[in-house]
């Protein structure tokens, strides 16, 4: 099969050769009836009839031939131009891909830390810009992957880890499977259930493959009700947890219970950093271009600047210095981000650190929100 060098280099010379064949041919037949009509007037202004004479023909055909001759040569000499500007313009454009070649080649071998030089501006430059962009992409989403996987075998290997210890224990009589050695084991059992039960969640929100129970979901109701069902952990910690809403009901089209997971996980993250005494509340109100806002507000220990971008992440844990037990899996917040973002609504955190956080979703109302609701905008 012939390179592209090759073919450029052809293309060129083709092009180049019938341009010249064409402009030969064309001066040839001009020049031969120029020549033809110079001659005739010059015999005529002497007063000779001289046309078909020999000397007349052997000078006419040696002018001609000379004049044929000179073209052919000015042929060769562009035709081998020609092949010399071809290959180097066809260097000149051959380089970046052989270049771009190369390195999608040792990505594909594993090394995505490859890029491509830019040496033009033009239509190569700019694709060659799109590899080293799509190459980046590449080894964010790698490394992103390769820190999820650790996180994972994390997260497990420790409940994993008691249950087997346990259970051990109890095979070889160490220790008797009283109710109160069981119960810490239950503990850890349910923990690993809900992280593979999360980690199916996540997983099937990003790739946009969640299945919504849509429906007209009064969002004042619900979040009534998720708040109610929290009220007795929010005492036994001693923390004041309270609900605000608006006049009336605010209602968009929800799956009902993927919003109840959204307040639970934003209620459990506010316990776990929330310290006796403190409070956290929930509000729901319009909200400006007809959104329905719902926030958890905390006095907690709050998120340093540093910390905010990230809270949304993978298994992103702000203080890591927290056991498990009191940090969570450090996919929740993952999950709210995945499950607002698949209603088409958005979720925010401001926070001040020391000093407490919101968390803020909202989601498109439907028409029925009440007339009356007044916006805080």
């Amino acid at each position: 099969m012939l390179s592209l060098r090759l073919k450029l280099s052809l293309v060129f010379v083709l092009i180049a050769l019938v341009a010249i064949l064409v402009v030969a041919l064309l001066v040839d037949d001009a020049v031969r009836s120029e020549f033809h009509r110079y001659c005739a007037g010059l015999c005529e202004m002497a007063g000779i009839d001289c046309m078909g004479t020999e000397p007349a023909t052997v000078l006419e055909h040696a002018y001609l031939d000379a004049i044929s001759d000179s073209l052919w040569r000015a042929t060769l000499v562009a035709v081998l131009a020609a092949l010399g500007l071809a290959i180097l313009f066809s260097r000149l454009l051959i380089g970046p891909l052989n270049e771009l070649k190369v390195s999608a080649r040792r990505i594909r071998d594993g090394d995505l830390s490859r890029r491509v030089e830019l040496h033009s501006d033009d239509e190569i430059g700019e694709v060659a810009a799109a590899f080293n962009d799509m190459a980046r992409h590449l080894e964010a989403n790698e490394e992103a992957r390769r820190q999820l996987l650790a996180d994972v075998v994390h997260e497990l290997r420790t409940p994993l880890s008691i249950i087997q210890g346990n259970l051990e224990a109890w095979r070889d009589g160490i220790v008797a499977a009283t109710p109160g050695e069981i119960a810490p084991v239950h503990e850890e059992a349910v923990h690993l259930a809900r992280l593979i039960t999360d980690l199916r969640d996540l997983s099937l929100a990003e790739a946009g493959q969640l299945d919504l129970a849509r429906e007209m979901t009064d969002l004042t109701a619900l979040a009534g009700a998720v708040v109610e069902s929290y009220s007795q952990r929010a005492a036994s910690q001693s923390v004041a947890l309270t609900f605000t809403s608006g006049p009336g009901p605010l209602y968009a089209s929800a799956d009902p219970g993927r919003i109840r997971q959204v307040l639970r996980n934003l209620l459990d993250n506010a316990l776990q950093h929330t310290p006796r005494g403190g409070a956290i509340t929930v509000s729901v109100e319009a909200a400006p271009e007809s959104l329905v806002s719902v926030s958890v507000r905390d006095t907690g220990s709050g998120i340093a600047p540093e910390d905010l971008p990230h809270v949304f992440e993978h298994f992103y844990k702000a203080d890591r210095s927290r056991d498990r037990s009191r940090s969570g899996s450090g996919i929740g917040l993952a999950i709210v981000r995945q499950l607002v973002e698949a209603h088409g609504g958005t979720v925010r955190v401001s926070s001040t650190h020391g000093a407490g956080s919101i968390f803020t979703f909202t989601l498109p109302a439907t028409d029925d929100i009440q007339a009356g609701a007044s916006f805080d905008g």
